[in-house]
């Protein structure tokens, strides 16, 4: 039996090769290391110039790139609507790229640029269960039928140990949510009646300082009580703090400007960006930005995420707020994504942020997070925090375009 490939200066064991890649589609859990692994052993059978695997996001409006490399434009991906996307729907054959004038029509815009920045002449459709999941794009080569075949079976069950991975990941960032959300009610019910016990006796102390200040004459014991006076002061916009994270009040909602309201809180902190000279950028996808919903409440979320980034920037930086909109299960969300080129999160932080209390800066209460968290949750959204690979860190807010009213 003649070698599958004489082309190769270094012939490889090939059966090995699918036996160490189908062993490692049990063995891997990491959606991310996964494809890194896919694309390690296409490279293995198959050396192109570029693979790059493309894979539906969690709400179904696209199939962003997973592999980007250094460099690369910002958020490449294929849209569902796209003409590739639906042939690729259509096919479960591998598509040869060509522009001649009948497969010209095929792409859209977004498409072109796609395949044309990536060099693209083979795309292969991942599917699972008849559904599109995304797509193989690789470079520039001359594929054999032997080549292509090999690529079909690697990848038919890449995608399944693909979605097997993404499921699991899924699964346990929704438990995850549940368990943050039902830890910070009960917390919050504990730091209402805190806050109210400590208040009433506060209020006692400070009354007692001032009327007693009006008979000290001595400048040394009068700086003493003016200190203590505003130490009370610090304690009281702690325990409003807590107050405020601690009630679940039903937002006001209104229909308004979304833009405008993330405009107006720029506006707010435009000072303390000021000082730190950091370079502060606003995408929306349109100029005016429907949303029913609080937008005081909203505006107070947004403000204490900007802020933590720009604690996170030393000297000088730059934050991007990004507004995109997305469907999941037929509900339009807004996607608000905060990103900064600061000092990043440290690991063993992330899994805190969002605990009262819990804070990095040497002044703070620890409730900002907590706050922001529990505006989110009762506008019935989604908040998650992480770190770029390209450094600093990303706040990601899903936010829908209307909600219904919570139940307490």
């Amino acid at each position: 039996m003649k070698p599958l490939f004489n082309k190769r200066k270094k012939p490889y064991d090939y059966r090995q090769v699918f036996l160490d890649f189908n062993r490692s589609l049990h063995a891997i859990k990491d959606k991310a290391q996964l494809m890194s692994s896919i694309v390690t052993r296409i490279d293995e059978l198959i050396p192109a110039q570029a693979i790059y695997i493309f894979w539906e996001n969690s709400d179904a409006s696209g199939y962003p790139l997973m592999n980007p490399t250094p460099g690369m434009q910002h958020d490449i991906r294929l849209l569902p609507e796209d003409g590739l996307a639906r042939w690729l729907c259509l096919n479960d054959n591998p598509l040869t790229v060509s522009f001649a004038p009948e497969y010209a029509n095929i792409f859209s815009p977004n498409d072109k640029n796609v395949i044309q920045s990536l060099e693209t002449v083979l795309i292969y459709p991942l599917k699972a269960n008849n559904h599109l999941k995304g797509a193989v794009l690789l470079g520039n080569k001359d594929y054999s039928s032997d080549e292509k075949e090999m690529l079909s079976i690697l990848l038919n069950n890449a995608v399944l140990a693909i979605e097997n991975v993404a499921y699991h990941e899924e699964h346990a960032a929704h438990l995850k949510y549940i368990y943050r959300t039902d830890r910070l009610a009960v917390i919050g019910q504990l730091a209402a009646g805190a806050a109210h016990e400590i208040r009433n006796p506060l209020t006692s102390i400070k009354s007692a300082i001032q009327y007693v200040k009006k008979d000290i004459t001595e400048p040394r014991k009068q700086n003493m009580l003016q200190s203590v006076l505003q130490e009370v002061d610090r304690i009281n916009v702690i325990l409003t703090d807590l107050l405020s994270f601690s009630r679940q009040n039903h937002p006001v909602k209104r229909e308004f400007d979304l833009a405008a309201m993330i405009d107006q809180t720029i506006g707010l902190i435009r000072n303390t960006r000021l000082r730190k000279q950091i370079k502060l950028n606003v995408r929306c996808f349109a100029t005016i930005v429907p949303i029913f919903a609080d937008s005081d409440q909203l505006k107070q979320a947004l403000m204490n995420i900007i802020l933590n980034a720009i604690d996170a920037i030393d000297v000088e930086g730059e934050i991007n707020i990004d507004v995109q909109p997305s469907k999941m299960e037929g509900t339009e969300f807004y996607v608000i994504t905060v990103t900064d080129n600061g000092k990043g999160i440290r690991e063993e932080s992330l899994e805190k942020l969002f605990d009262p209390f819990y804070t990095t800066k040497d002044e703070g209460t620890g409730l900002g997070l907590s706050i922001s968290y529990g505006i989110i949750h009762q506008h019935g959204g989604r908040i998650d925090i992480g770190n770029r690979p390209e450094g600093g860190a990303q706040v990601v807010i899903q936010l829908p375009r209307w909600f219904e009213d919570m139940e307490n």
